[in-house]
């Protein structure tokens, strides 16, 4: 009998690399594990009053409770305030939960996501947990009801052992796997060519991105300025490709791509161009985490600085790259850091892990 697998959170048609990447990542080991499966990609519907807030806070609080009390009959009544009908969960026997970086105290879908999960449990789903960063805070309601749900699941895993020793001390045991991206394997040389074949590519250039730590505000360009400002004072005249990962990213690159000349590659573009415009740069900078493993998959230098949850400190430790996640503050670092790479940059990778995926766990 196959399985009939419900995926979500479904990321294939996200502008983000690397939602691109890791569904695609988690399709390809569904396939090599349990090549006759159904596997389902599930879309979210909106939340009701998407744009206000209050109302639903109001009823996420309410749905946590539920689950924190076991009361499947409330829990089902607030996800359906919140636009999860009782059909969703219909037609399944597996649920393969991609987390990604929902699963953080500033989400606005990790409670809906834990109700979810909980009501396929009770109608008996195989259900795994898995691609996932937890970066929770000190927010204890989110806490309690991760805490409750995950103890429910099948099979538990994150993606890098900072997030592995926040769920154990919330005493849970989840396994360590690594990001689903890595599953996609490097490309080759050929493939490298035939992908960048229209974009004309300088010889060497500087790869530059973004950070879920940026926002669409002055300060964060002001930090994004002083970072190429330095880029520029060590890279001299090497070229700057700004590379677009997510709409913040875009925005942030069109208020300042007149002051610094440079290309911006993004949207809609895809992870395996992303990926090998990465294979072709000098060095790749910034704080998105999926170039940064792109990076690693490929070879190339990196220099990592925060995003919005400790994503990028797991990535590192992960793959034990012997560089510092730097914060977007800390301009006075920056040259260091990149003579720090130039110093190692061919012994970058000895001693550095990058995983390598073929199996995922579904039942």
């Amino acid at each position: 009998m196959s399985l009939r697998i419900a995926y979500f959170v479904n990321s294939f048609k996200s502008v983000n690399w690397g939602g691109q990447a890791t569904s695609n990542g988690i399709k390809k080991l569904v396939e090599q594990t349990y090549p006759n499966a159904e596997f389902t990609p599930l879309n979210l519907p909106p939340f009701p009053l998407n744009k206000i807030r209050i109302f639903r806070t109001f009823w996420e609080k309410k749905l946590a409770n539920a689950i924190l009390k076991d009361d499947r009959v409330n829990v089902l009544k607030n996800l359906n305030k919140l636009n999860i009908d009782k059909s969703f969960f219909e037609g399944f026997d597996t649920v393969c939960f991609n987390g990604e970086g929902a699963i953080h105290s500033k989400s606005g879908h990790l409670i809906r996501l834990m109700g979810m999960l909980y009501e396929f449990k009770k109608r008996g789903a195989f259900v795994s947990a898995l691609n996932q960063t937890v970066d929770l805070g000190n927010n204890k309601l989110i806490q309690d009801v991760v805490k409750k749900v995950y103890s429910m699941v099948d099979y538990l895993a994150v993606r890098e052992p900072v997030s592995q020793r926040e769920l154990q001390k919330l005493g849970l045991n989840p396994e360590l796997v690594a990001d689903a991206a890595y599953a996609l394997g490097s490309l080759s040389k050929e493939e490298v060519e035939e992908l960048t074949s229209d974009l004309n590519l300088p010889q060497k250039f500087v790869a530059v991105t973004g950070s879920s730590y940026l926002k669409r505000s002055r300060k964060s360009i002001k930090l994004m300025d002083k970072l190429l400002i330095e880029i520029q004072k060590f890279y001299k005249d090497m070229p700057i490709y700004f590379l677009a990962n997510a709409k913040t990213d875009m925005y942030i690159a069109k208020k300042l791509k007149s002051k610094y000349r440079f290309t911006i590659f993004g949207f809609p573009e895809k992870h395996d161009k992303a990926m090998a415009v990465i294979a072709k740069a000098y060095v790749v900078i910034g704080g998105r985490q999926h170039p940064n493993i792109f990076a690693a998959m490929q070879g190339i230098p990196f220099m990592p600085l925060k995003g919005n949850t400790h994503k990028m400190e797991g990535v590192v430790e992960l793959l034990k790259y012997p560089m510092d996640v730097l914060s977007w503050n800390d301009c006075d670092k920056f040259n260091d850091a990149f003579e720090k790479i130039e110093r190692i940059r061919h012994d970058l990778y000895d001693n550095a892990e990058v995983p390598i995926l073929k199996t995922i766990c579904l039942k």
